[in-house]
């Protein structure tokens, strides 16, 4: 048996392991419930205008850090920056670098194939938004796996802390705390006059419903971006463009643009798609922070549209 062949082998075996992971299957469930339910008898201004903040800087965190910069190297940025980027994104509790990183780029290995893709529609919508998070398979899982997907991070201990899950629930318990006593100190002015009714506004606002949000817009992307939509480019998985989704995550629906030019740190390809994480990527540039951009450009996009109607141009071929 060849070596290609007993990887293959070895990875159908993990694939056929699964576990449920109960304690974080209870924690996601209460605490999706509670920020469905509970926004509708706690709100305050001050909690609604922070939960839309900090959704826009974690939301970029993840789009334009976790997804544009680490995953597909679309650009680069001092190691500084790509620290605190990497903490914005972290604040969405959907794990660290390393584990997000693998999975992307495990998607696009597999995009759309059952059993190899860790998320996608073709094994049920409700797997895609939390099956996938919950049972957990082997070849998914397992560090030693994913590990082998994103070598190049496992050499900075802040990314190695961020991939333990004890750090993901430490990080979730302190944002819960840490929430409710910024809205009590925010309502009263102080800890004498600590404002309870805003401290639970905060709690349920920036506590609970930012991550539930941010995991479902993600989850938009898993699911509906590979259902419904547009499809100007020809690829080998499911992809569409979604203008709804690229709205409620800040450009991430242009997803069939995605898989055409993954390595495109501009996925509004056309000037009418809205890309606020590309504009994010252009306001650090002129900056003077970002540098190395990948971009699709118009001649790149016309080449593709004409190798998918069959049609041959001299010329090279894009490699983004």
């Amino acid at each position: 048996m060849t070596p290609s062949a007993a990887s293959a082998v070895a990875r159908d075996q993990l694939a056929s392991v699964a576990r449920i992971d109960v304690p974080f299957t209870v924690i996601n469930l209460s605490t999706t419930a509670a920020a469905v339910i509970l926004p509708f008898f706690y709100h305050s201004r001050s909690s609604i205008v922070v939960f839309a903040v900090l959704y826009t800087l974690v939301g970029l965190g993840l789009t334009a850090g976790y997804h544009r910069l680490f995953a597909h190297k679309s650009y680069s940025v001092p190691k500084w920056l790509e620290h605190w980027i990497a903490v914005t994104g972290y604040l969405a509790i959907q794990r660290g670098p390393i584990f997000w990183v693998a999975m992307h780029r495990l998607h696009h290995q597999y995009s759309d194939l059952p059993g190899r893709d860790p998320h996608t529609p073709k094994e049920g919508v409700l797997h895609v938004h939390f099956g996938w998070v919950h049972k957990r398979r082997a070849d998914v899982w397992d560090t030693a796996v994913y590990h082998q997907l994103a070598p190049e991070l496992l050499g900075d201990p802040l990314y190695r802390w961020m991939d333990r899950e004890s750090s993901d629930y430490l990080t979730y318990f302190s944002l819960l705390a840490g929430s409710f006593l910024a809205g009590g100190l925010v309502g009263g002015g102080s800890l004498a006059a600590f404002d309870s009714h805003n401290a639970l506004c905060f709690l349920v606002w920036v506590g609970l419903l930012l991550r539930v949000a941010l995991f479902h817009a993600f989850g938009l992307i898993n699911s509906v971006c590979h259902l419904i939509g547009s499809r100007p480019f020809q690829t080998r998985d499911l992809s569409v463009n979604n203008a709804f989704v690229a709205l409620v995550i800040f450009g991430e629906g242009w997803h069939n643009n995605h898989h055409a030019f993954p390595g495109s740190a501009r996925q509004g390809l056309r000037w009418y798609q809205l890309d606020p994480a590309w504009y994010f990527i252009c306001l650090l540039k002129w900056l003077g922070l970002a540098r190395n951009l990948r971009v699709a450009g118009p001649e790149a996009v016309v080449k593709k549209i004409h190798r998918d109607r069959g049609i041959r141009l001299p010329g090279s071929s894009t490699t983004l």
